[in-house]
């Protein structure tokens, strides 16, 4: 039985702990966060108990969820990788890619457990794309969220864009990035409220990936181009769309009927809670029965890319 705890019961917090306190792996749960009351009425929905501070959670547990701001995630999980304690840390993994590298480097040192909540890698809309595409040449995104206060620590870069910059390089396995183009402004916080960046990689696919924290409907699309296959993902609504060419050698002429030529792929999708899954994997990976989710590395990988968006962004607008 794993003894759990999360540091910050805000939004996410407060969900990891309800996730928590319903698996069985789970034997005990605690909670921490600056603002007392706010822990002790979440301890109260799910019977688990408060501390009084950091150290007091992390000598009563085996793993812990950080779900604080990202200014606070490095001295956290630093904290925890010394008390001997595994991560999962919503992303990013950290405010900078140095202290990305900082922590992954701890958790090494210590054998301990870093993995990162992007929590897009659980959507089943994902999931079930995934495994239809081979080689993507194209791929196009949306990521558009309505204003809201949380978040605004840092960039809509590394607070929605990370998202999709991850599930780009988790569909291209590591394929070099070759180049990255971006242009953004920040319409109502300092930081960047809308991005569009375009990733060049190295086998030649290209990300065309525009992420707002500004708009007026929320929007989270993918569309995957590839030599006779399309696949489009709406990973709000956790569906999936995809077609392929009928006959790889049937060709196209003024008379074909362009319908004979195209035939929908059936896909079904898994509605568990991605969530769910993110946090029950972990807690696997802690009893070592599976492998991590989202690693500390990948997650430093993401970062490090949307770090370099960001600094196209800040050479656009001299």
């Amino acid at each position: 039985m794993v003894r759990a705890g999360v540091i910050g019961t805000g939004r996410l917090g407060r969900e990891h702990a309800r996730i928590y306190a319903s698996l069985e792996e789970v034997g005990s749960l605690c909670l921490y966060d600056r603002e007392s009351e706010r822990a002790a009425e979440v301890a109260a929905l799910h019977g688990a108990r408060t501390c009084d501070s950091i150290a007091s959670l992390l000598s009563s547990c085996d793993a812990v969820s950080i779900c604080t701001p990202a200014t606070d995630h490095h001295d956290a999980a630093l904290a925890a990788f010394d008390a001997g304690v595994h991560v999962l840390v919503e992303k990013p993994i950290a405010s900078t890619a140095a202290e990305a590298r900082d922590m992954v480097a701890r958790a090494g040192a210590r054998s301990r457990i870093l993995q990162v909540g992007h929590i897009e890698r659980f959507n089943g809309a994902f999931e079930a794309a995934r495994s239809l595409l081979r080689k993507p040449r194209f791929i196009e995104v949306h990521r558009l969220a309505t204003f809201t206060p949380r978040g605004i620590d840092v960039s809509v870069v590394q607070d929605l864009m990370i998202h999709d910059i991850d599930l780009v390089l988790t569909v291209l396995r590591g394929a070099r990035l070759r180049e990255v183009r971006a242009s953004g402004a920040g319409v109502l916080t300092s930081a960047p409220d809308i991005v569009n960046a375009r990733l060049e990689f190295a086998g030649g696919c290209v990300a065309n990936i525009t992420a707002s924290r500004i708009s007026r409907e929320p929007l989270r699309k993918i569309r995957f181009f590839e030599e006779s296959l399309y696949v489009s993902v709406d990973l709000r609504e956790k569906r999936v769309e995809a077609f392929e060419k009928v006959g790889r050698g049937a060709s196209l002429d003024a008379a074909a009927d362009v319908s004979a030529l195209i035939r929908p792929i059936v896909v079904e999708v898994d509605g568990t809670e991605p969530l769910r899954k993110e946090i029950a994997t972990f807690v696997a990976a802690v009893n070592g029965e599976a492998s991590i989710g989202v690693s500390g590395a990948e997650g430093l990988a993401a970062l490090e890319v949307a770090e370099q968006v960001l600094a196209g962004v800040s050479q656009t607008g001299k």
